[in-house]
This record gives structure tokens, sequence and C-alpha cells, in this order.
């Protein structure tokens, strides 16, 4: 657990702004140093008594872990974290930022590891829209500290520390994080989740199942992930079972595009389950008519709501004329009506 820690601590501090004290910097380190040995079992825990974070990913100036490398990386030389936490990019993020670094330079180094199949390669761990930005205003060099000896899951815990340190995690960008992690075996259940992120199981099955939407529905989530959160976007799986696919895809659109909290898309689901509750299948029973050598004639077909459906075949013109006199003298018919 010790060794996690230093890990995770070192991932809390890579994030670094240039813009305070270094008086103010060793304050927020001492209490980030607190914070850490206070909550074992995961940062995300810890809060502070008004229900706030006991500190944020990137509070600390200019405290580099000791030996910690801070270069600058060529984009080109720079790649992805497969295993990076987040997988959803805002365009427009990416622009506002793009136009922040070319008024104002880089800010905020990112945080990297050597990638061990390419020498001279190196993975971005934190910083992914720093990057992407970067690119977009020109710039072809990326300010990062260095990191050694990482496992595949310090790659995805470190990412996901800061991303949900900063409030910047959306549910689906978990549930996609999280199915990777489960398929390419780096966790073998979700409770290795749980442990991992800080977060309950029952969240973590929840978030698991927003990917059983229809893509269609996960289109719409992805053009703005952060507007439906695990509780909303639950409520979409559920309402999905009751109503289908369209209907689901225009949901989330409303809750996108109108604002909608979890308690009113709850209610919406819930009229949903009462309609369909009230549909009840009525059972359908079905007589056979045969003549008395057994031939099939036709059928007769009755259901509890009192509907009753008579389907028969004659040949013999006089027995269907017959039969047809017997019905009109049973329900009062007269010619004239027919």
């Amino acid at each position: 657990m010790a060794t996690k820690l230093k890990s995770l601590k070192a991932g809390m501090l890579a994030g670094m702004a240039a813009e305070k004290s270094r008086s103010d910097t060793l304050d927020r380190f001492a209490r980030a140093e607190a914070a850490i040995s206070q909550h074992p079992n995961g940062l995300l825990q810890g809060r502070a008594a008004d229900g706030s974070s006991a500190f944020s990913a990137e509070s600390f100036s200019d405290a580099a872990a000791p030996g910690r490398q801070l270069i600058r990386i060529p984009l080109a030389q720079l790649h992805d974290n497969p295993l990076n936490a987040r997988r959803i990019y805002d365009p427009a993020v990416v622009q506002e930022r793009a136009a922040s670094i070319a008024t104002h330079g880089q800010k905020t180094p990112g945080l990297a590891a050597p990638d061990p199949a390419h020498p001279g390669h190196y993975i971005l761990i934190d910083g992914h829209y720093r990057k992407r930005a970067l690119a977009s205003a020109g710039k072809l060099e990326m300010e990062c500290f260095v990191e050694d000896d990482l496992s595949d899951l310090d790659f995805y815990r470190l990412s996901f520390m800061l991303n949900e340190q900063r409030s910047d995690q959306s549910a689906l960008d978990n549930a996609i994080a999280w199915r990777q992690l489960l398929d390419e075996g780096k966790v073998q259940k979700e409770e290795e989740i749980c442990e991992l992120t800080g977060m309950s199981a029952g969240t973590v099955n929840k978030t698991l199942a927003l990917l059983r939407l229809p893509d269609s529905v996960l289109g719409v989530m992805r053009e703005r992930p952060s507007a439906i959160g695990i509780a909303a976007g639950y409520e979409l799986t559920l309402y999905c079972k009751l109503v289908g696919e369209e209907r689901t895809r225009d949901l989330a659109a409303r809750i996108i595009n109108d604002g909608l909290s979890s308690r009113e898309v709850e209610a919406i689901r819930k009229h949903a389950q009462e309609g369909k509750a009230r549909k009840v299948k009525e059972i359908s029973r079905q007589y056979k008519i045969r003549t008395d050598s057994g031939q099939l004639l036709g059928t007769i077909k009755e259901w509890d709501s009192g509907r009753v459906m008579l389907d028969v075949q004659l040949s013999d013109r006089s027995a269907r004329e017959a039969l047809v006199e017997a019905l009109k003298a049973r329900f009062g018919l007269d010619k004239t009506l027919l």
C-alpha cells in the first residue's frame, strides 16, 4: 500500500502551475501529505468538513518530486495513454485552451513516462487536453515531468486521480475506461475497480451498465458527456428497457439540451413504467371446428376482454348460408345491415 500511495502522491504533484510562491507551495504540499496519510483506501474518499475536496490536483506550484525530470518532449514522440481515464474530448475546450496557450504559453506541465516499446518516446499520463491544445496552437513540444517505473494500473490510476480531483471526469469516460481494464485483464472483476478508484460497488456496476445502451444513445451522450451523470445515465438504461432505442435517444438529447435533473429523468422513467404496467397482455383461447368425420373447418378464438372471432371455411354453399342465417338470428341482424 505504501508503494501505491507514493505513486499516487507523485501523480498528484505532476500537474503543477508556476504561479504561486514557494512558501504557499510548501504549505499545500504539507496538506497533501496529510490527506494522503489519512486516507489509505483512496484519495477520492478524502473530503473536508464542509464537503469540499481536501485538496486539488493542481494545487501545487513547483514542488517536483526528488529526481523527477522536467523536459520538453516533441509532440510527435509523445503518445496518448492507452489506459487514460478520459476518453472523450470536447473540441470547444481544446480551442479555448489553444487560445490561452497561444497567448500565455503552457503554464502547467504534463506527466509522462518513458515508452518501454519505443526508446526515445514517451506515454502521456496527464495533460491530454493540453497536448491537443498545443498541437492546435501550432506548438511542437510539450513540457512534462517524467516518471519512471510505473505499472499498467499506475497509468490508469494516476490519470483517474488527477481528472477526478478536478471534478473533470464523466460517467461515460469511466465506463469506457473500466470496460477496457476488464477486457484486457488489467483487473479481473468489478471489486478491483472499487479498490482502484475508491468508488462503491453500486456506482461501478451502474457506470458499466451505461455501455449496454444502444450506440445511437451513446453517440448523443458523447456530445456532452459531463451533462449526464451516473444517476441520470442509469435511469436511461432502465428507460431504454421500457420504451426502446428511439425514445431513449430523444430523452438523452433532452437531458443535454434542457438540463433535466436526474430526478426529472427518474420521474419520466417511472411514468413510462406505470404506463407499461397498465397494458396487461390478454390471454386467448382457440377452439378448432371439425366435421363429424374430423375434417378441419376453422376456429373460434376468444380473449379475456370478451372478444370472440369466428374463422371458418365452408365450401358447401347451403351450409354456409345456413350458418350465416343462424348468426344473423343470434345477433338480431337484418339483411339491410349487411
